[in-house]
């Protein structure tokens, strides 16, 4: 009797599970086959001192699956018509919240993850999205040591510190005529590896480095006493591997001590934030890629809702996470159903976008990106009127 009981309420246990949609609606692969939706998550520093980064990556991506499902949802392949859905994590910027929001995406019903803009908090995380299966687009991540680390699971939309170290010293000395530099960094994983770079590169080419200080980012606000130390040093350039905050402090006060040395940074400076904190512009110099043509076919949904919401052009942040939304599309329309599939697809993927004419990727999911350049820090304010 006691045998039957338990046969008959393990058939009604099971009844029951197979009836509630709640239970079997999504798959752990965040592919929802009753309403035809797939959920992707976003990552990225939405407060704290990077938060502009983040929240501008955010912005970028709604748009893009707000386009998409607009259009009709996923174009074509086995998931054709599925609409997407994006759930946004904010990691504040910090390593150790980046590691625990990874955890909470790898576990929860989500295919793959895109983000962030901090280097520092990627490094955190793509080891646990590799470990649990999960594919990342990195955004706007630019650490050469995230796709050094031979993971199958991760593809990098923009370039790496490497390339933007070696482009600024290799400008600095034949595009600005410079004998001798002086550098600023922070001390993360970001200004870090381009300052290592940079010293490489200063070194191959026969470029002096005067001074070589580094700074902490939300803690550090009054650098007269490193900045004089660089104007005493008599450089002929002054390399800022910072990011937006810092850099516009540190222009600031260049200034305000009446030193009209060339100020170099790399795309980080073109958070609209820099500008706003550096006030005067002349002589600053940034190097990036000509990332937006508004006039570009890719580029007039995302442009046209950015100025409508946030009333601006869209910066990097925005533009990469804009993208991040359509290659993961792509990746989708070619056959990333599940997360296995979806990594076995991902390198493989071609397509157009706004940051890049065509992303394509490497082995190690190295984006082959298009030729930096340098231009003023005010032609890059104009573009964002």
């Amino acid at each position: 009797m006691k045998k039957g009981l338990k046969v008959l309420l393990g058939l009604m246990v099971a009844a029951a599970l197979c009836a509630s949609p709640a239970l079997a609606k999504v798959s752990a692969d965040g592919v929802d086959a009753e309403s035809k939706t797939v959920i992707l998550a976003g990552y990225d520093a939405c407060t704290g001192k990077y938060g502009d980064y983040g929240l501008d990556d955010r912005r970028g991506q709604e748009i893009a699956v707000a386009e998409i499902n607009a259009a009709g949802g996923i174009a074509s392949g086995p998931l054709k018509g599925y609409q997407l859905k994006l759930e946004f994590f904010d990691d504040r910027g910090d390593p150790k919240e980046s590691a625990n929001v990874a955890k909470k995406i790898a576990s929860g019903k989500y295919l793959a993850a895109l983000g962030p803009t901090m280097s520092s908090c990627a490094l955190a995380a793509t080891p646990i999205f590799n470990r649990y299966g999960v594919a990342n687009i990195l955004t706007y991540s630019n650490a050469s040591t995230l796709t050094e680390q031979g993971f199958n699971n991760l593809i990098r939309l923009t370039y790496t510190t490497k390339s933007i170290s070696d482009f600024m010293v290799t400008t600095a000395r034949d595009e600005f005529k410079g004998k001798t530099v002086a550098i600023i960094s922070e001390n993360q994983d970001y200004g870090q590896q381009l300052r290592k770079y940079a010293k490489d590169k200063a070194q191959e080419i026969g470029l002096a480095i005067s001074t070589d200080d580094v700074i902490t980012p939300g803690q550090d606000v009054d650098f007269s006493s490193i900045l004089l130390r660089a104007k005493n040093s008599n450089p002929d350039i002054l390399f800022l591997f910072v990011t937006y905050n810092e850099g516009g402090m540190i222009a600031k006060q260049v200034r305000n001590m009446g030193w009209n040395v060339t100020l170099y940074g790399p795309d980080s400076l073109t958070a609209p934030k820099f500008f706003e904190l550096a006030d005067n512009l002349d002589n600053i110099h940034i190097a990036s890629l000509l990332s937006l043509d508004v006039k570009k076919e890719e580029a007039k949904v995302l442009v046209s809702q950015f100025e409508e919401k946030y009333k601006g052009l869209p910066p990097l942040s925005a533009i990469y996470g804009y993208d991040a939304v359509k290659v993961a599309a792509k990746v989708i329309e070619n056959g990333g159903v599940d997360r296995a599939s979806f990594i076995k697809n991902l390198k493989d993927v071609k397509t157009p976008g706004v940051g890049s004419p065509m992303y394509q990727f490497d082995k190690n999911g190295e984006g082959l990106v298009p030729p930096l350049v340098v231009k003023t820090a005010q032609w890059h304010k104009d573009q964002q009127k």
